[in-house]
């Protein structure tokens, strides 16, 4: 079970097609661990870039005469013009920002989750995921803690949902989105029958027995 990264939505597969024993994996998973379900993903992280500071353009040069003059005033100028853009450009790289981090391959399994990138291949587990939300289709934000400190992600996967769902069955049953099915995206449920997954119909409960009709007063005298 494969997916592709698309806007909007469009055919893709579907977790009631994934057989008990799960997908194959190139990594190996841990004992009795099984891979739900693998695709395509990008992530940006919220966090600043720098920290205010930039590198002074302090080169001067001097002349006289008109010409000197003219030399010494646009290298002033010019001097100035690269200090304010280094400076605005620092004060925005301190800002803490939703910024691209890195991108690859997503597989969800029953004990977490693993994203392999060009730098190597990390295992979360949801234990180590303090919080999670669904924020638009495809779309979850998170908060964990890495080997490397804390994070907050942003992950744009076809398997967004089935992240969080299986993340807050494990750690957090009461959730909000859970527990209200507002982790649901709109008109998911049209998408889901439009792609051929239409959700379980819900048994419609046999009508209550008919109570019998209350005695009249006049047959109540003749009693």
């Amino acid at each position: 079970m494969t997916g592709e990264l698309i806007a909007g939505g469009g055919d893709r597969p579907w977790t009631g097609a994934v057989a008990d024993q799960g997908i194959r994996t190139l990594f190996p998973l841990e004992d009795g661990e099984v891979a739900l379900a693998q695709g395509t993903y990008t992530l940006d992280s919220l966090r600043a870039i720098g920290d205010g500071s930039y590198q002074r353009t302090g080169s001067f040069a001097f002349g006289i005469g008109v010409i000197g003059l003219a030399v010494t005033a646009g290298t002033l100028a010019a001097n100035a013009s690269r200090n304010n853009a280094a400076r605005a450009q620092a004060m925005a790289d301190a800002q803490v920002a939703w910024r691209p981090d890195h991108a690859g391959m997503l597989t969800v399994t029953d004990r977490g989750f693993i994203i392999v990138t060009a730098a190597g291949t990390f295992r979360w587990d949801w234990g180590s995921v303090d919080l999670m939300q669904v924020v638009a289709f495809n779309t979850v934000v998170l908060q964990g803690r890495s080997d490397r400190g804390p994070v907050t992600w942003r992950i744009y996967s076809h398997w967004s949902e089935l992240l969080f769902v299986l993340w807050a069955r494990a750690r957090h049953p009461g959730h909000p989105q859970l527990a209200g099915r507002a982790w649901l995206p709109e008109r998911w449920e049209a998408w889901a029958a439009w792609v051929g997954h239409p959700l379980p119909a819900v048994p419609s409960l046999p009508p209550p027995p008919a109570l019998p009709d209350p005695p009249s007063l006049a047959g109540l005298l003749r009693r």
